[in-house]
């Protein structure tokens, strides 16, 4: 996968390309004003690099949805530097910062997002028609897409005749659709049974397997467990950030 950012000049740059996708330095995030001032996100440092699965968790209140945003290019911090696929975010332009969300990012909703009047397949073309994607092309890569998450069968139903798992399957499709350098979930197993949830969850891992790039934002231990490192968050401030144990013996242990 070509980084979106390398079409473009180096203005903004972040330094060489180590295989860094996302690094956040000191990244605050204030509302409020004077005595009502709140701390969402209180100087974070994180990194998180290409082909990482990484899960943010934290309580309600705890700044994780502020983080999403900020990651997901949805809203400046208010202190930091953030550096995305070796850009520095805060010296983007507003073409850019489309660019980033359109190209950069694939987003996964826990509402899934897909317009109720289109078909799967259209709503999996979306995001290529606005990259400027032919027509025969983005038709292939979106039944393409839609054959990997499973969905081979559903290409012409629209989001009321698919279940919860299969729509946000669609959304899946849909987030992978221009190829972006970073996979975005905010919740997405939140409105599922726990069927449809775990198999959500077994195909981000195979995603990741495939080399992608995934951070994952989650309540849910449960789901988290299946990253390969999760990040707890607390009133802003990270925690705890601690990779998971693999079930394979060190070198040299028999």
């Amino acid at each position: 996968m070509t980084p979106v950012f390398r079409r473009r000049d180096k203005a903004g740059a972040c330094g060489a390309d180590d295989g860094t996708v996302i690094r956040l330095e000191q990244i605050t995030k204030v509302f409020g004003e004077g005595t009502a001032q709140i701390a969402a996100v209180a100087g974070v440092d994180l990194e998180v690099r290409r082909g990482e699965f990484l899960a943010i968790m934290g309580p309600s209140g705890s700044g994780k949805s502020t983080l999403m945003n900020i990651i997901g290019c949805l809203d400046r911090p208010t202190a930091g530097r953030y550096c995305l696929d070796g850009r520095d975010v805060a010296k983007l332009d507003d073409d850019a910062l489309a660019d980033a969300r359109r190209l950069a990012i694939g987003f996964v909703f826990q509402t899934f997002n897909l317009l109720p009047r289109l078909t799967a397949l259209q709503n999996v073309e979306l995001p290529m028609i606005y990259a400027g994607v032919g027509g025969r092309a983005r038709r292939k890569r979106a039944s393409d897409f839609l054959g990997m998450v499973g969905l081979a069968g559903r290409v012409t139903h629209r989001p009321n005749q698919l279940s919860g798992g299969e729509r946000q399957r669609v959304a899946i499709a849909r987030s992978l659709a221009n190829e972006p350098s970073l996979l975005l979930a905010d919740e997405p197993t939140g409105n599922l049974d726990s069927k449809s949830g775990a198999e959500i969850v077994t195909l981000l891992e195979r995603l990741h397997t495939d080399g992608r790039t995934i951070v994952l934002i989650t309540h849910e231990q449960d789901v988290a467990q299946h990253a390969e490192r999760i990040v707890h968050l607390r009133d802003g401030r990270i925690v705890d950030d601690t990779a998971r144990l693999d079930a394979a013996p060190e070198e040299g242990t028999p």
